[in-house]
C-alpha cells in the first residue's frame, strides 16, 4: 500500500467497472468455444475496444459502448481469421453481461457501502452496466450509475469525471477507484482523488498524475480508509 501526503477527507467513492470490479479474463471461457487462442483474442478485443472509444472521442463522435464492443469484436475476428455467425457473436457479446466479479469486490463492497456512498463511473452504457451489476448481485451497493453515454464522450474526457459534480461534493473529496492507469490519469487531471487498484503490478502512466493511494485489492482499500477521516 502507498499513501501520498496531503490526503484529505473522502465523502464519495466512484468505481470504474471493467477490470476494476470485474475480471475480464472471465470472457475467455466463452471465447474458447469459438476461437483457438482465447487469451490473445481477448487481449486484442479489449485493446481495440478502448482504442475505438479514444478515437471516437478525438473525432468528436459517439457510439454507445455496446456498439463499440461489437465493432471491436468483428475487427478482432477478422484479424484472427475467425468467422463468427450471428449466434456466436451474440453469445460473446452477452458474456459482457455476466462477467465474473473479482472476489475482493464481492467481499469488500458491502463494508465500503456501509461507510461511503458508492457510485459507478464507467464507459459502459447504463443499461449494460446495470444488467451486469444485477446479474452478479453487486447493484445493491451502488446508489447511482454514471455513464459516458450521459455526456456522449468517453473517458478520459474530463466531462465524464465531471458527472460527479451532481452530488455537491468537492472533486478532491471523491475517491475514484480504478485498475486502469490511463483512467486514473484522466480522473486525477479532472481533480478527483485517485485510488490505484493495482491488480496487475503495473506502474502508473507517465502523464504527470500520480495516484494518491495505491492498493493491491479492495479489502486493503477498506482497511486504509478505516483509518482516514
Amino acid at each position: 500500500m502507498q499513501l501520498r501526503k496531503g490526503c484529505g477527507v473522502i465523502e464519495l467513492l466512484a468505481f470504474d467497472v471493467y477490470g476494476t470490479l470485474y475480471d475480464l479474463n472471465s470472457l475467455a471461457s466463452a471465447l474458447k468455444e469459438v476461437v483457438p487462442e482465447p487469451q490473445e483474442f481477448l487481449r486484442v478485443w479489449r485493446a481495440k475496444q478502448l482504442e475505438y472509444t479514444h478515437l471516437l472521442s478525438l473525432m468528436e463522435r459517439y457510439e454507445n459502448f455496446w456498439v463499440v464492443t461489437e465493432w471491436a469484436l468483428r475487427y478482432t475476428a477478422r484479424r484472427f481469421g475467425v468467422s463468427l455467425d450471428r449466434q456466436q457473436e451474440r453469445r460473446l457479446m452477452e458474456a459482457w453481461l455476466n462477467l465474473r466479479p473479482h472476489e475482493d469486490a464481492v467481499e469488500a463492497l458491502p463494508e465500503l457501502a456501509r461507510r461511503f456512498r458508492l457510485v459507478a463511473l464507467t464507459n459502459g452504457d447504463r443499461g449494460m452496466v446495470d444488467e451486469l451489476l444485477r446479474n452478479t448481485g453487486l447493484r445493491k451497493h451502488f446508489t447511482e450509475l454514471l455513464s459516458a453515454e450521459m455526456v456522449r464522450v468517453y473517458k478520459p474526457s474530463p466531462r465524464v469525471y465531471g458527472l460527479v459534480d451532481r452530488f455537491g461534493v468537492a472533486r478532491s473529496e471523491v475517491g475514484f477507484v480504478s485498475s486502469n492507469p490511463w483512467d486514473l490519469a484522466g480522473a486525477g487531471a479532472a481533480g478527483l482523488f485517485t485510488v490505484y487498484l493495482n491488480r496487475y503490478n503495473l506502474p502508473m502512466e507517465e502523464l504527470g498524475v500520480e495516484a494518491r493511494i495505491e492498493v493491491r485489492d479492495l479489502k486493503e482499500l477498506a482497511e486504509v480508509l478505516q483509518h482516514r477521516p
